[in-house]
């Protein structure tokens, strides 16, 4: 791996994926963003899982803030059951505020089928189709429902907004079907997990132009934090690890997830 310099500072870095809303920041998230920036964190962006949840999320949007907080609005899989129709709707008004940059977080979960999976499967194709009519990039979860995920992306043309496969633990062939759609392939602290030997592998093969990090605070605080309330402060500790694992420096994996964080979401490159 390429060294790093005795004392050098930390390169600034990008998180793409936190839940701020979560009950667990209510107490101290004005002070959990200042250890964020303190570490050299200059975006964060916040997904929701309901409908309540999205005008939490877009409430906490700050486009100039330090860090720079953007706002993600949909039904995570769980929810998909809560769905309305009008809903499409409601989310699409959340466009109109600023710092609401992308639809999600949705997708498929079949680990813990907390919706129907025909529901869980419609809702996703809904978002998928609200996403490419307002030309914004969509937030994909997918937990045991590869195929699944595949088969509504490709089959509503989700090429047609692109998006981020947010927290990847598939294979490569998933990953590159993603990709080929224009997909981003973003990595957690799951990477530092011991039985995560093949998702390494995975981490070592995505094009750097296709890849982002994350930890999904306040979930899955990567090693040596794990039993702890994660923070977006240390997808630092991802950035290092896929650092280690494609043998470049921080500072060059760092800059290289900034510019397609930008890329992704469509914001100016400053």
């Amino acid at each position: 791996m390429a060294g790093e310099p005795e004392g050098a500072q930390a390169p600034p870095f990008i998180y793409s994926h936190a839940h701020l809303s979560m009950p667990l920041f209510a107490e101290d998230l004005p002070r959990v963003l200042e250890r964020a920036a303190a570490a050299g964190m200059t975006d964060v962006l916040t997904a929701s899982t309901s409908l309540a949840d999205a005008e939490r999320n877009a409430a906490l949007a700050r486009p100039e803030g330090t860090p720079r907080v953007w706002s993600a609005v949909g039904f995570h899989p769980h929810e998909a059951k809560s769905w309305r129709e009008g809903d499409d709707e409601i989310l699409a008004g959340f466009f109109l505020r600023p710092g609401v940059v992308a639809v999600g977080e949705t997708g498929l979960d079949y680990h813990y089928d907390l919706s129907p999976r025909p529901v869980q499967r419609e809702i996703l194709a809904r978002q998928v189709r609200l996403a490419a009519r307002l030309e914004r990039p969509i937030i994909v979860h997918c937990r045991d429902a590869a195929d699944d995920v595949l088969a509504v992306l490709e089959g509503e043309g989700a090429g047609r907004c692109g998006g981020v496969l947010h927290c990847f633990t598939e294979s490569a062939a998933f990953a590159e079907r993603c990709i080929a759609l224009g997909f981003y392939i973003s990595f957690s602290g799951i990477l530092t997990f011991k039985n995560a030997g093949h998702l390494r592998e995975v981490a070592r093969g995505i094009p750097a132009d296709r890849l982002l990090a994350e930890t999904d605070s306040p979930f899955l605080a990567p090693i040596p934090h794990r039993g702890e309330r994660n923070e977006p402060e240390r997808a630092s500790v991802v950035i290092a690890a896929l650092a280690e694992l494609r043998g470049v420096s921080k500072a060059e994996i760092a800059g290289t997830i900034c510019g397609n964080f930008r890329s992704f979401l469509g914001l100016p490159r400053s």
